[in-house]
């Protein structure tokens, strides 16, 4: 990586605008390059039930049953998107995925 050292106390308002433009686009096209980790998408249970068209009942019954993860934060309650289609992938269900 090299290493530039910018002085300031000798440039103009427009050249220090210039020199911040151009490592703004620096910065937004290595931005293009990094993608988040653990992007995983979280869904609340009545997103879930919407979704595959299911009853509470039968969505508590699937978290009991471990065909579905339930992730805790407090006393709510939530899914993973990817967890839920790789669970019921070949499934009766795997239409509405």
């Amino acid at each position: 990586m090299t290493e530039k050292i910018l002085q300031v106390s000798e440039m103009s308002s427009a050249d220090i605008l210039k020199q911040f433009t151009a490592m703004n686009q620096k910065l937004s096209e290595l931005a293009a390059f990094v993608k988040p980790s653990n992007s995983a998408t979280l869904l609340s249970p009545k997103e879930v039930m919407d979704w595959l068209s299911i009853s509470a009942p039968t969505l508590n019954d699937w978290a009991k049953k471990g065909i579905l993860n339930r992730y805790k934060l407090g006393n709510r309650a939530f899914y993973k998107k990817e967890e839920i289609m790789s669970s019921l992938d070949g499934t009766k269900y795997a239409d509405k995925l």
